[in-house]
């Protein structure tokens, strides 16, 4: 994209890594749901959601914390609410979708 400016590559490169965290996170809470659920088809979608959220929320967390630590790398609050935000965002999706399996 050589007709953008350096603000505009500085912009679309920190939305970029932004939605990295999300998806990351996403995937994350995809998986732990997945785990939590171990291939159950009994109505415990809330309660498998609330475990995947925490172990979401504790990773997010000491992620930021191991980053503090490292000379090349910032701690951010923001960055483990995009995190925690989309775990959460996966188990919205998976409940809603072992829901629609159950019919």
């Amino acid at each position: 994209m050589p007709g953008l400016s350096s603000q505009q590559v500085t912009l679309l490169h920190g939305f970029i890594r932004k939605c990295g965290h999300i998806i990351e996170y996403f995937i994350l809470g995809i998986l732990l749901f997945s785990y939590f659920r171990g291939g159950s088809n009994e109505s415990r979608a809330w309660r498998w959601a609330l475990y995947s959220t925490l172990v979401v929320l504790l990773y997010a967390v000491s992620d930021e914390i191991h980053q503090s630590f490292v000379l090349s790398r910032t701690a951010s609050a923001a960055d483990a609410v995009l995190d925690a935000s989309g775990g959460t965002i996966a188990q919205l999706v998976s409940v809603i979708r072992h829901k629609h399996r159950l019919g």
